[in-house]
Parts: structure tokens; C-alpha cells; sequence
């Protein structure tokens, strides 16, 4: 499998990016384009959280003339049209004539994959399919890559699932039924520690990392982070001839730690099979309460000066010399009954609510 990685900051990712695409010696098989981007949510630019809008303009030039649909469907209760416009892709869109898609409300085709039936966007038959991740870690997943990146496909109800299923397993069969014709990396603000959120550090690698093979282009990446391969399972080893700049060349080991959202000795956090959607809910409750001084009080108080356990997914196993226990979230509720323990109901729940109970 052919790679392309090649050297860019973000004022350079348009020229990089159609050197990388020589290197592949990369040609469209369709007129039409939908771009999908990694902006599960939004947050501060050049940090790393989301594909900087800088390499989707690059393919906006490189496919100039052509019809192009930028699309990405947020994580669960959140919107894709917010995030583009708060992200600058609303902007960049306006610029290039691009339409901007919330996968959430498009058009589906049913497909047979391994565990049944999925409702994929129709435009991966319609359009020529350009995946375009971010290099990030992840909690559940040790990276989150061009394959993680695919969960943006599914509808609401699949995302959920596919926490159910196991992320291990289910996303390399997405990968078998949904496959791009072509996979970018961007890795010029990449991410390690506690990613994919905000807690997490940037990372200035400075690459940008280019395929036809979505395997190869993910196992390229998982190599470039120095990230063991039972780190992130749902990779398959994949054979990678690597042109442009030598992997060994650009390798920087990335950390991944996940000590939890509190940050504090005495807090515990279960992430099971939660999905990003209840995740989301509790980093964004706990923004909320460090915004001000009694909710910073809640969090000493919840953090420091007693133990709080907190459970998200189908649940887990709590350690025997637990604390007080709060379940996020509706997955959680089987598993708060049987405990006794407090649930802040919703699928997700709204941050206010599990600010109120932690």
C-alpha cells in the first residue's frame, strides 16, 4: 500500500496536499466530491480537536470546477451545521461554493454488513468519497484515525449501536462495507494524552499523511504516533510502502493517559461502552461547573475531599473500595437499578443536569 507523507503547516497544507496526492499518483473516479471531515464538535482552532479548515481548502482547489459536498454528522445531540459554523467551515463553504451537509438529515441507502444492516449516506454512491481525519488519540480507541473517522456516517441510532457492538470490532467491519477512495491524515496539529477532547495536548507534527488504502494510510499514522499496535486494535497490520518523508524521519511517540475528566486523585470514571454523545456531556458539565466559584467548590468537593465514581456506557465494574457513584446517562440505568446508585437520565443527558448530581 502506497502512503504519502509529506511536510506542511497549515499555510502550506494546499501546496502539500497536492504534493502528496502526485506522490500517489492519486485520479478521481467520479465528477462529483463529498469531503468528510473530522468535526465531531467544535471548540478553538489550531489545537488539534478537528481537521483544520486549511486542508479541506486545499482539496476545495484541488477539485476546483467539480460539484463538491462537504458533509460530517456530529456526535449524538449535537448539530453538524453548528460546528461547521463555528469551526469556519460555514465560511470556507460560502467561499468555494462547496454545500454543506449534516449527514444526520441526508439521504440513505440500507447496506448488509456483518451485524445486520446499516443506513449509509447515499452520497458514497454518488460522489467520489474523500475521508479526511484528524491525528488524534482517543479514549476508547487508542487513535482515532481515517477508520474512526467513518462513525461520522451513521445515523444516531448506529452510533450507539455501534458502542454496543464494541468500537473494536465494528469499526473495521464499517471499514469493509464504506471504504473511501481516498484517505488524508491531517497531521500538522495532531493530538495526544487525553484525546479527542480538549483535555488533551496539541501536538505540532508538521505532516500530512495521504492513500487510496485507508488501511495502509491508518496503520502509517498508528506507526508515526509510535503507538503500540494493541493500543488500537481495531487496525489491522497493514504492509505500507511510505513515500515523501520517511516514517522514521517524522515518528514522535504520542502519550496516552486518561487519569478522567476531573483531573483529581479521588475521581473515577468508567467509560464502558459509552458513546462520544454522554462524553461530550459530562466534559462540557464539567466546563460549565469551573466557570464558577461554587461549581469549582462542587469539584473540590466532589474530587478532593471525597471519592466520586462515575459510570457511563452499559457499566462496569466498580472497584470494591468505591465511593459515592453517579450513572450518566440512559445506557447506565440497568446498572444504576441493580447498585442503588444515582442516574441523571437522557440519551445524552444535558450537561446541566449531570452538573447538578456530580
Amino acid at each position: 500500500m502506497t502512503v504519502a507523507i509529506v511536510r506542511s503547516s497549515l499555510e502550506q497544507a494546499a501546496d502539500a496536499l497536492a504534493q502528496a496526492l502526485d506522490l500517489i499518483a492519486y485520479k478521481p473516479s467520479r465528477e462529483a466530491v463529498f469531503i468528510k471531515p473530522n468535526v465531531p464538535d467544535y471548540g478553538p482552532p489550531g489545537i488539534g480537536l478537528f481537521t483544520d479548515p486549511a486542508v479541506v481548502e486545499g482539496l476545495l482547489r484541488y477539485f476546483a470546477g467539480r460539484p463538491i459536498v462537504i458533509g460530517e454528522g456530529a456526535i449524538v445531540g449535537r448539530s453538524a451545521m453548528e460546528a461547521f459554523k463555528r469551526t469556519g467551515y460555514a465560511d470556507l463553504a460560502r467561499r468555494y461554493g462547496a454545500q454543506l451537509v449534516d449527514l444526520n438529515d441526508a439521504p440513505r441507502v440500507e447496506v448488509e454488513w456483518e451485524f445486520g444492516k446499516l443506513r449509509l449516506p447515499a452520497l458514497l454512491q454518488t460522489h467520489e468519497y474523500i475521508n479526511v481525519a484528524k491525528m488524534k488519540t482517543h479514549i476508547q480507541t487508542g487513535v482515532t484515525l481515517g477508520m474512526k473517522n467513518q462513525k461520522g456516517l451513521l445515523t444516531e441510532a448506529d452510533k450507539k449501536r455501534f458502542h454496543k457492538i464494541g468500537l473494536d470490532r465494528a469499526i473495521p467491519a464499517l471499514a469493509r462495507v464504506a471504504m473511501p477512495h481516498l484517505t488524508v491524515v491531517d497531521g500538522i496539529v495532531a493530538l495526544e494524552g487525553l484525546g479527542p477532547w480538549r483535555f488533551g495536548t496539541p501536538v505540532d507534527m508538521g505532516i500530512l499523511v495521504a492513500g487510496t488504502d485507508m488501511l495502509g494510510v491508518d496503520s502509517a499514522c498508528l506507526d508515526l504516533m509510535g503507538m503500540p499496535r494493541e493500543r488500537a486494535p481495531h487496525i489491522p497490520p497493514t504492509p505500507v510502502h511510505a513515500v515523501g518523508v520517511p516514517i522514521a524521519e517524522a515518528r514522535r511517540s504520542f502519550a496516552l493517559n486518561y487519569p478522567g475528566y476531573f483531573r483529581y486523585h479521588n475521581v473515577y470514571e468508567h467509560i464502558s461502552d459509552s458513546c462520544s454523545g454522554c462524553n461530550a456531556a459530562l466534559y462540557l458539565a464539567f466546563r460549565a461547573l469551573r466557570k464558577s466559584r461554587w461549581g469549582r467548590i462542587r469539584l473540590l468537593w466532589s474530587g478532593q475531599l471525597r471519592r466520586t465514581d462515575i459510570v457511563l456506557g452499559s457499566g462496569a465494574a466498580l472497584p470494591p473500595d468505591h465511593g459515592r457513584v453517579v450513572c450518566v446517562g440512559d445506557c447506565t440505568a440497568a446498572f444504576a437499578r441493580k447498585g442503588g446508585y444515582r442516574l441523571v437520565r437522557g440519551c445524552p443527558p444535558s450537561p446541566a443536569d449531570i452538573a447538578r448530581n456530580v
